[in-house]
């Protein structure tokens, strides 16, 4: 089985936004926040050891900093062998987590976690 660990998110961003993209510091990683507001690890590798309480401070202090709506999403998938029929066999996701945390200038207003 294969993991597969991904942290993507969005600014909602308006004409006091001029700046970006800019780079944010958090936790000893680098996260790019785009002209477009996405935003995302600069090492993909960050979201295999990111913790829900990571992601959710994070979410908290760029929705401060920008005075904004932020939304931040993590996302494991685990792959295997699925749909095994007339001797072949798919190699998809056969389960995963995501846990979703969104703020507004400061403060947690909504968090979802869901396995699939």
């Amino acid at each position: 089985m294969d993991h597969e660990y991904s942290i993507s998110g969005k600014l909602w961003i308006g004409p006091q936004h001029a700046t970006l993209p800019q780079e944010y510091s958090f936790a000893n990683n680098l996260f790019v926040i785009n002209v477009d507001g996405s935003i995302a690890p600069r090492d993909p590798r960050t979201a295999e050891h990111f913790s829900e309480t990571d992601l959710r401070s994070l979410c908290n202090q760029i929705s401060l900093a920008f005075h904004a709506r932020v939304r931040l999403e993590k996302l494991h998938e685990e792959y295997g062998l699925l749909n095994v029929f007339n001797g072949g066999s798919d190699y998809e996701v056969v389960c995963a987590d995501r846990f979703v945390c969104e703020c507004l200038n400061g403060k947690e207003v909504s968090r979802e976690k869901e396995s699939f």
